[in-house]
């Protein structure tokens, strides 16, 4: 019976196959950000800028017809991880690099994510990766002329080909290369916040010296990067960022119609994040709801608020705003920016530092 069933597989082109033995992989995403290090036998490791790296266990199957790889493995406790691997060019959005797999990966906190893979051969050969790599690094208060009026902390953080960043006033992102010595970073892209002056000009001058080939050097839990300019930006490692004790004004919500709109006029609304609980005003009355958070990931309880009445287009915001809330799946901070997601990738809420 058994030999039956394996020719059956062989006939439809569905074959058992260790995916490292074939290819190894690298893949990645972006909004949320993760990874996917297919590059040992058996294993999977998935990991978040927020979280350290999980390892999976398990098998790949492979459709010859199809062009298309099923790996799916599971840790030592939690859920499955399922990566669907497709022989399709990729673009990661970001850049102009075209990558050979397309990855869809079904994660264990149950968010659906997207994204390309690149093999792990062509990486190029690296020194102090792993020190780079992984961290949360702050630009300090020795900065090169033409940032020196640069207020808000700027921060960058390096992970699977993807950095992503504030830059003084809006989020950045982009692809990178390390070659031994060398940062090289490829085409970056930013939101489109607009803040007063001199901040836009400040933060347009940290995009200029950041960007291109650098010479990067990393010792201890600090960063120096030498700018074409021949300029040096200087950064210190600094801890991951956290929701407990952080106050926030919202700007902008999902609306549910596939659109993320801005708060009404001068209307407030704000969250304000303890250990286990976020509160804070819809517009017009104060709520409270429980949360709870894994890594990148965040669920919240029913929120309940005061019973005030407003005029219509208030309300309706407010109840607008509290089910963005509550579809949100995912969190990260940048700088000054909450931005969080909902298990479809959209954005749910974006938010300023108070």
């Amino acid at each position: 019976m058994l030999r039956i069933v394996t020719v059956l597989m062989c006939a439809v082109g569905v074959v058992p196959v260790a995916i490292a033995g074939e290819q190894s992989l690298i893949c990645f995403g972006n909004e949320p950000s993760w990874s996917v290090h297919l590059t040992e036998p058996g294993v999977a490791r998935f990991a978040t800028p927020d979280s350290e790296p999980v390892a999976y266990r398990g098998t790949a199957t492979r459709h010859g017809f199809l062009r298309e790889t099923l790996w799916r493995g599971s840790p030592a406790a939690g859920r499955d991880l399922v990566v669907w691997l497709q022989d399709v060019t990729c673009s990661d959005g970001m850049s102009d690099t075209k990558h050979p797999v397309t990855a869809r990966v079904s994660s264990p906190d149950g968010r659906f994510l997207s994204g390309c893979c690149r093999a792990a051969e062509a990486a190029p050969a690296v020194t102090n990766d792993t020190a780079l790599e992984g961290a949360t690094w702050q630009l300090t208060g020795d900065k090169p002329k033409g940032l020196a009026q640069l207020t808000r902390p700027v921060t960058v953080r390096f992970e699977a080909g993807r950095v992503h960043g504030f830059s003084g006033c809006n989020s950045v992102s982009g692809g990178y290369h390390l070659d031994g010595e060398h940062l090289k970073l490829e085409s970056m892209a930013n939101t489109m916040m607009a803040c007063p002056e001199p901040a836009m000009s400040i933060e347009n001058a940290f995009h200029a010296a950041f960007s291109g080939t650098l010479r990067y050097a990393v010792s201890g839990d600090n960063l120096s990067v030498s700018t074409t300019a021949g300029e040096t930006l200087r950064f210190v490692r600094v801890a991951a960022p956290q929701l407990d004790g952080s106050h926030w004004k919202v700007t902008s919500y999902n609306n549910n119609r596939q659109a993320v709109v801005g708060v009404i006029g001068d209307s407030d609304i704000t969250l304000s994040f303890s250990a286990d609980t976020v509160s804070g005003s819809g517009g017009c009355n104060t709520f409270r709801a429980s949360y709870t958070i894994e890594g990148s990931g965040i669920q919240f309880g029913p929120a309940a608020t005061t019973r005030r009445a407003c005029e219509e287009k208030l309300m309706t915001q407010e109840s607008l705003f509290l089910a963005a809330l509550a579809s949100a799946v995912t969190w990260s901070i940048e700088g000054n920016v909450l931005d969080m997601h909902r298990a479809d990738s959209e954005r749910a809420i974006w938010a300023v530092a108070k």
